[in-house]
């Protein structure tokens, strides 16, 4: 059972093809992976810089006084329109605003819960008003003692927390009037914000990775098209050749190693072609020597014959070869046989004689035997020889001529008689 063949253009695309999808693919990831790296890095930078700014911005003294209020459980409303409270939590509500944050706002460790909320930029329903208390996950918690200690901002993780959902925390020292680190300040932003950016970090990624694997493909359709075409233009070349088609067509670009070869092999087709020319030369020349030496052996055979053509108002009518021994005048000697042919027939074709007969190769003898006249019609070197003298006969002037004594020198051949009944 013969073996499948498979197009070299099918077989390449087979391979490039799964090839640019997976790099395609692979790059799609590495670039949403990258970009929601930096997504991730923006936010951190963000809620980092706002809690230092929040937790610089906040007065140290109207702080303490609020903190003392808190844990006094005094009345949220009246301390919250109080004037150490506005002066500090109007910016906090603006910059959380400005930044599109979730939450911004300041907390201090202690109270019958994690932690105990003092200023809130949040409004509404979101609102957690002073005083109010919080539990917080055991990294977050940590992460608090370690910047009230003054080991740095804090940055948690994306986790959740059962009252606000999942967040994303930076929490910063606050300092009071003595100078010490008393609270700190926390910026929020809810996972709905990160989750926006990363869908639209997806989507740029799709489209990167749908151009990367258009752009590939076109590549890979070039690179198919300038390795594969050539190799199949080599391929029809030494397909021709072998079937004995000579010819090899021009390639125009490929691979350097596909254009060697198909040199070599147009190289290999001229060659045989002109060989093979010379061969069929040899053969025509052979053949044609052949056929030239048949008609000269036939023309000396028939060098010195006078054929008869007709008889027309009492004068016979002959043609003679002329000039040399040649094809030419074989072959005309054979047209004149079978024109005599044609006037036994049809003879009222006789009357056209002086038209049809050979002229170029020969030349007619009108013989008169009633007016003993003999005219020469054409160009051939005749002589009469008569009592030992030797006459040239002159074209169309018409000469005493003797059948039964006269006879002929014919340049093909020796002498001749036209006597009656001797030459017909």
């Amino acid at each position: 059972m013969p073996r499948k063949t498979v197009p070299i253009k099918t077989l390449l695309l087979r391979i490039f093809v799964p090839a640019v999808v997976l790099v395609s693919m692979l790059l799609a990831l590495f670039v949403y992976n990258w970009l929601y790296s930096t997504i991730i890095d923006g936010f951190d930078q963000k809620l980092t810089t706002t809690s230092a700014l929040t937790g610089v911005l906040i007065d140290p003294a109207d702080h303490d006084r609020l903190i003392h209020a808190a844990f006094a459980q005094e009345d949220a409303d009246v301390v919250e329109q109080s004037p150490p409270y506005l002066r500090n939590v109007i910016p906090i509500r603006r910059i959380r605003s400005k930044l599109d944050l979730t939450y911004l706002y300041s907390q201090v460790a202690g109270g019958s819960q994690d932690v105990t909320y003092i200023l809130d930029g949040s409004e509404g329903d979101d609102h957690s008003p002073i005083g109010s208390e919080d539990d917080l996950s055991d990294m977050t918690m940590e992460g608090l003692d370690n910047a009230e200690a003054g080991k740095g901002i804090y940055v948690s993780p994306i986790e959740y927390q059962e009252q606000w959902g999942l967040l994303k925390t930076a929490l910063a020292p606050v300092y009071g009037s003595d100078g010490q680190i008393t609270a700190t300040a926390g910026a929020d932003v809810n996972i709905s914000v990160i989750q926006v950016a990363t869908q639209n970090t997806l989507f740029a990624s799709a489209l990167i990775g749908i151009g990367s694997i258009l752009a590939c493909l076109l590549v890979a359709l070039m690179i198919v098209r300038r390795v594969a075409e050539p190799i199949e233009a080599l391929k029809d070349d030494a397909l021709k050749f072998a079937a004995g088609n000579g010819h090899a067509s021009s390639l125009a670009a490929g691979p350097r190693e596909v254009s060697r070869l198909h040199d070599a092999l147009a190289a290999l087709a001229k060659k045989m072609g002109v060989a093979t020319a010379a061969r069929q030369r040899a053969a025509a020349k052979h053949e044609n020597d052949a056929d030239s030496a048949l008609l000269l052996k036939d023309a000396r055979r028939n060098g010195e014959r006078i054929i008869y053509l007709t008889e027309r108002d009492g004068a016979r009518i002959f043609w003679i070869p002329g000039g040399d021994q040649n094809v030419e005048t074989a072959l005309a000697s054979r047209s004149m046989v079978r024109l005599v042919e044609r006037f036994s027939t049809n003879p009222a074709l006789a009357k056209h004689w002086r038209r049809l007969a050979d002229k170029n190769h020969g030349a007619c003898l009108v013989v008169n035997d009633r007016q003993r006249s003999i005219e020469l019609v054409g160009n051939a070197d005749v002589t009469i020889r008569r009592d030992g003298r030797e006459l040239s006969l002159n074209p169309e002037l018409p000469m005493v001529f003797d059948a039964a004594v006269d006879v002929l020198r014919i340049a093909t051949g020796g002498y001749q008689s036209l006597a009656k009944g001797q030459v017909q």
